[in-house]
């Protein structure tokens, strides 16, 4: 047979208050731990999620970025072409222009002979431009001539822009 001792175990009291609070501090302890490491989970996946969405929102990006690129380019290529084309038939026109110059006119020398004298035409009416100007008139003013030639006379008649008239000798 055994014998049996009895020691006095040490007898704590608590109030009732204390019993519920230290139980409280348990029961958060315990679910605390668990909720941690579930809030750290949720935060992990989250952002694990938001760098997916942020990846794939910047390959869109990236992707719309280069469309907008080409589109650029394409714009800018018709633009230039565009321009390029303009410039290529301007410089045609010119050079047709030029190519072509205008006929110029005949300017026929015209003499006048009388009795074993010579005269030309186109000195006479030199002649009576300056004698137009010595009168005090600008040879900028002059719109239109008309000479009339009198060998018999010895004489050309003008009248300068139908109002002035005069006389030079002809030869």
């Amino acid at each position: 047979m055994e014998k049996k001792t009895t020691a006095a175990k040490p007898v704590v009291k608590t109030t009732e208050k204390e019993a519920s609070k230290s139980a409280v501090k348990e029961t958060a302890a315990v679910k605390s731990a668990p909720a941690k490491e579930s809030v750290k989970e949720t935060v992990a996946e989250t952002k694990a999620a938001t760098e997916a969405k942020a990846a794939a929102v910047a390959k869109e990006v990236g992707k719309k970025v280069v469309e907008t690129k080409e589109t650029v380019k394409d714009t800018a290529k018709k633009a230039t072409e565009k321009v390029e084309a303009a410039t290529k038939t301007a410089v045609k026109k010119a050079a047709a222009k030029k190519a072509a110059p205008k006929k110029e006119e005949l300017k026929p020398e015209v003499f006048i002979q009388f009795q074993g004298q010579e005269a030309v035409v186109a000195e006479v009416i030199e002649k009576a431009k300056k004698q137009f100007e010595a009168e005090g008139h600008r040879a900028s003013s002059i719109k239109s001539i008309q000479v009339y030639l009198k060998p018999e006379e010895y004489a050309a008649y003008y009248v300068i822009n139908q109002k002035h008239a005069g006389r030079v000798d002809l030869f």
